[in-house]
């Protein structure tokens, strides 16, 4: 791309394409002369704690944009940590893959042996904030900090993760039309809500304060199914009732104004 810019005999052409690549530089994000694109920064963590020899760090790039599935992941670097923190990471990517209504984020994870000890638990995302700055990417400890292999995943976040219902109303194992699972995804930004609802796509607004939760404006596709229409309704009605929420480790399950259980979900595992 440098190179066509040599060859442009119009001053104002020069000055308009420069100003498009200073204005392509995302936070912590320098292109490469092979159409490649990278995101530099670090993984840290606060515990004064040292990595074993054999440990790992990996980060992502992901798009959790889409409704119907998990997010993708678009990038991956893996490396060995030398040092304390923080560690400095390079994650190349191929900017084609990037669609106008992605939302991207990065995901961070140490590991030691295929064991998980350090994951992010807030979402991050990869194209905002300062440009040019290394993007900061915070890991918390597996387990609270408790020693073994019986530590428990740290809590998922609430937002920007693809819950997977499984239970609705005491009824276990949930699929509707086609076989497809029933799912949702509340977005970090705009209160937003999103997901499969048993035989439509459906949208929504959200309301959350502490433990509190709420859905409004819930609202779907008019397509008609053979099955999963009786399923989509009570999915939607449970949604609309709830009040309160609770998160522990993958799971996470809504309440009704009077305390009863009425949905459970479990966090996808991406690969």
């Amino acid at each position: 791309m440098a190179s066509s810019f040599v060859r442009t005999t119009s001053g104002a052409a020069f000055v308009f394409a420069v100003a498009l690549a200073v204005a392509g530089v995302a936070r912590g994000e320098r292109q490469e002369g092979t159409g490649m694109k990278t995101i530099e920064g670090h993984v840290w963590y606060r515990e004064r704690i040292a990595l074993p020899r054999n440990a790992e760090i990996l980060v992502f790039l992901e798009d959790v944009a889409r409704m119907d599935v998990p997010s993708e992941v678009i990038a991956t670097t893996r490396f060995e940590p030398e040092g304390g923190p923080p560690w400095m990471f390079s994650l190349e990517y191929d900017p084609h893959r990037l669609q106008d209504k992605g939302r991207y984020v990065l995901r961070a994870r140490i590991e030691a042996d295929g064991r998980l000890l350090f994951i992010n638990t807030a979402s991050i995302p990869a194209f905002q904030g300062n440009a040019g700055a290394p993007v900061q990417v915070l890991v918390s400890r597996v387990g609270g900090g408790r020693e073994g292999k019986g530590a428990k995943v740290p809590d998922a976040s609430l937002t920007e993760t693809y819950w997977k219902l499984i239970d609705l109303d005491g009824q276990a194992a949930v699929v509707g039309a086609g076989g497809r699972e029933l799912h949702m995804v509340l977005a970090s930004d705009g209160s937003r809500v999103h997901g499969f609802s048993g035989c439509n796509r459906f949208t929504g607004s959200y309301q959350r304060t502490d433990g509190q939760l709420s859905f409004s404006q819930l609202a779907s596709t008019r397509m008609a199914c053979m099955e999963g229409m009786e399923l989509e309704q009570r999915f939607l009605d449970a949604l609309g009732r709830t009040s309160r929420f609770r998160i522990r480790s993958d799971q996470l399950t809504l309440y009704s104004a009077d305390g009863q259980q009425t949905m459970r979900f479990v966090a996808v595992a991406l690969q």
